[in-house]
């Protein structure tokens, strides 16, 4: 039934929607319109209870502001098809259906927390363009006339203005859920096939009272979508992807030529409004105020929508060079390691293989005392192969992890850089979080550089390791009280123009894997490396279970 119950309650809403529109349209108003949304606010809640998302606060206010928006239509036909008394607007009615708009906030700000907790500037100010663009049209052709209107008392235009209010406060948040998301699953579309009805609905009605040609046939054709919007966040709910929604995914925000597209229209409505106004007769100061004003937001966001651009590919650019740095390394290495083999076990397993032939002939021809001392050089000449291989074998990857493990190979060098070095060397590797085979690697070499740098130019009498993992990330820290010296430069570029090698090496090797390399250091004070990683999910969910 969980799997099934999107389907079920699907097409319970297609049922009721057929309902609304064959029943009589009293009977329609009083009793299917308060099935449909409170149908839907069920549904809300008992998919929340049987999917148990991480946000269950923010689909429990979107049940509540359904409650609210259904009492509040309802409560309006009771007061004009069955009371027939009394103001008519505003009302309590008003009230249910005004505290909707902040509730469904609320709701959809908890979404976009869990789903994005980090920062996202890049997303912030996309949205906002957006919504200022068409907040503009709102304000001109929705708010303004009202603000204007004479003949209203202070009640009715301040409730006037408050409904088309709520829908630019609704779509600021859902344009801000919609651009700041890369995660995008069936429920996505269910909750934006509901908004986006809502927002028509509302402005399409509110349009047709500002113009004085608001007609009871005309609610009856805007209820569907209303309609829309209940059953939407209905099967939002029971769809099993809605916990999908609310955990943390990634943010990767792409200038998509829609994307473009859309900013620029949006910046563009203001100079449309204005033309509009001019044509009709009706560029009043305030009209203009609130253009100019709008004009200039939408101008300073775009420039801070072109720094991060432009910080971007700042960043990608300098993460070519870096990796056409690591190319050049890497062919360097292999380079390396050929001549290596060439010059040293090669020719001399071939010289081996000379000497095993002599060692034969002797043995043929009894010569047991020559061909005993022939092995025995043999055999040591063996011997310095075998190790000058293991030792080749180590600059690819240390035997020693594999061996020992990560923390005991830490724990192993820190031990025989202390004797080696006279540098009291403290490890604590404490990690139960599993790393990729390559991730080890990066850890153990930048240890290795790391305390080689200690025992080379810091003059330290303590160095203190530190590997640790929490909340998805694991924490390399080698942290000496030596003389340190001035971290000024941060990028691999001007490390390697100030001569720290070593130092561009570790953080080619980190950011190779996806990691960050942290230095801190000053004169006097020691100097602390760091590194940050990122842990692989499924190896995480595996040594969990582990």
């Amino acid at each position: 039934m969980r799997r099934l119950g999107w389907q079920v309650y699907l097409g319970l809403g297609i049922g009721l929607c057929t309902a609304y529109y064959l029943v009589p349209a009293t009977a329609s108003k009083l009793v299917v319109w308060p099935l449909i949304g409170g149908s839907a606010a069920t549904a809300t809640v008992l998919g929340t209870r049987w999917h148990r998302p991480a946000s269950r606060l923010a689909w429990y206010l979107f049940a509540a502001g359904q409650l609210s928006f259904v009492i509040g239509g309802w409560l309006q036909v009771v007061r004009v098809r069955v009371i027939e008394s009394g103001p008519v607007f505003p009302s309590v009615a008003d009230l249910f259906s005004l505290a909707f708009y902040p509730i469904l906030v609320a709701g959809l700000l908890l979404l976009i927390r869990c789903g994005n907790p980090g920062r996202d500037l890049a997303s912030l100010a996309d949205a906002s363009i957006i919504v200022i663009g068409l907040g503009l049209l709102s304000w001109v052709f929705l708010i303004s006339p009202y603000i204007w209107r004479a003949g209203l008392t202070p009640g009715e235009r301040l409730v006037s203005i408050a409904y088309p209010l709520g829908d630019v406060l609704v779509l600021a948040v859902a344009a801000r859920l919609a651009i700041g998301v890369s995660n995008r699953p069936a429920t996505w579309w269910l909750l934006t096939g509901g908004i986006v009805p809502l927002l028509f609905g509302d402005t399409v009605a509110v349009f047709l009272q500002v113009s004085n040609t608001w007609t009871w046939q005309h609610q009856q054709l805007l209820d569907l979508c209303w309609i829309l919007f209940y059953v939407g966040f209905g099967t939002a709910a029971l769809h099993p992807s809605m916990v999908s929604l609310s955990e943390p995914t990634p943010v990767r925000v792409r200038l998509s030529r829609g994307r473009l597209l859309l900013l620029a229209g949006a910046c563009l409505l203001p100079s449309a409004i204005l033309a509009i106004q001019a044509g009709r007769g009706r560029e009043s100061l305030p009209t203009v105020i609130a253009l100019a004003v709008g004009s200039a937001a939408l101008f300073l966001l775009a420039l801070l929508r072109m720094r991060g651009l432009a910080g971007e590919l700042a960043t990608h650019q300098e993460r070519e060079l870096t990796g056409q740095r690591v190319l050049r390394v890497a062919e360097f290495e292999r380079t390396r390691l050929a001549a290596e083999l060439h010059d040293g076990p090669v020719q001399r397993l071939t010289a081996l293989l000379y000497n095993l032939e002599v060692a034969r002939l002797h043995l043929k021809t009894g010569e047991l005392h020559d061909a005993d001392r022939l092995l025995s050089v043999l055999e040591t000449d063996l011997s310095v192969d075998i190790e000058s291989l293991r030792r080749l074998m180590s600059q690819l990857r240390p035997p020693v992890l594999d061996e020992l493990g990560m923390a005991s190979a830490l724990t192993s060098h820190g031990g025989a850089f202390q004797d080696a070095s006279g540098v009291a060397c403290t490890v604590n590797a404490d990690t139960t979080t599993q790393l990729t085979g390559e991730q080890e690697t990066v850890l153990y070499r930048v240890t290795q550089e790391a305390l080689s740098n200690v025992a080379k130019h810091a003059r330290a009498s303590r160095v203190w390791v530190l590997l640790a993992s929490d909340n998805g990330l694991t924490r390399l820290q080698i942290r000496d009280d030596g003389i340190g010296f001035d971290p000024a430069t941060t990028s691999t570029a001007e490390l390697v123009e100030h001569g720290h090698f070593g130092l561009a090496g570790m953080r080619e090797r980190v950011e190779m894997v996806g990691g960050r390399l942290l230095i801190d250091s000053g004169c006097g004070r020691g100097t602390t490396i760091a590194v940050e990683l990122a842990v692989d999910p499924a190896l995480q969910a595996a040594s969990r279970q582990g």
